[in-house]
């Protein structure tokens, strides 16, 4: 049997498949080097200790979330043409891009080490933040010929997004729900879960609510 060649980015990999499975307080170096079929010793090739292993997860994090976005370029381009059928199906896939890996154990990771770590804090607020932007630049160009002031746009799109991740957080939490009522099927299972279309349609209702505000009414 080839030898398995262990990397930074496979232990990064492992921790953070460990901490979606219990949370990274419950996680110790035991925990990912068994996860790897390796000696735990074997984790300070790569790293001098966790603390040096967390910060490169921090920073993978980072790096990949900030791909996550709420509105792409394309998207934005029609908030002037189609911006209910865009809006809406921006706010739905956004919340299923969230149901897949990495981006679920990435979106667990931070919401749970943001109340004990600052660089998680800074994460999860950068992102915020850039939804946020886009979302209220979205809706400033839908609603650029409907009269709607500029902070009026700004405090409904901060709504908005304040209402989608709190819906987001209720999705997972139901999908992660059903493996822990099933633990026989491991947490691998959750990925292959079918999306809940039922709340998928209440998000695409909650966006459409929300755009109808900004659409000009001839």
């Amino acid at each position: 049997m080839a030898r398995q060649i262990i990397t930074k980015e496979k232990i990064i990999d492992a921790a953070l498949f460990c901490a979606f499975d219990k949370g990274m307080g419950e996680t110790s170096l035991n925990d990912i080097s068994n996860y790897l079929s390796i000696k735990k010793a074997s984790l300070y090739n790569h790293f001098s200790s966790k603390e040096e292993m967390l910060s490169s997860l921090y920073t993978y994090c980072s790096d990949y979330y900030s791909r996550v976005n709420l509105i792409s370029d394309e998207q934005m381009e029609l908030a002037a043409t189609a911006p209910e059928k865009t809006f809406k199906a921006a706010a739905v896939d956004f919340i299923k891009r969230h149901e897949q890996e990495p981006v679920f154990q990435i979106y667990t990771f931070i919401n749970s080490e943001k109340f004990f770590k600052k660089e998680v804090m800074s994460i999860f607020a950068e992102q915020i933040a850039k939804i946020g932007t886009q979302c209220e630049l979205f809706l400033k160009m839908t609603a650029k010929n409907s009269g709607m002031d500029g902070s009026s746009v700004k405090k409904e799109a901060k709504y908005f997004c304040a209402g989608l991740y709190a819906m987001l957080d209720s999705y997972l939490c139901a999908r992660k729900e059903t493996i822990r009522q099933n633990p026989e099927c491991g947490i691998g299972s959750l990925f292959a879960l079918p999306s809940d279309d039922t709340l998928l349609q209440e998000i695409s209702r909650y966006a459409g609510f929300v755009i109808t505000k900004f659409i000009k009414k001839d």
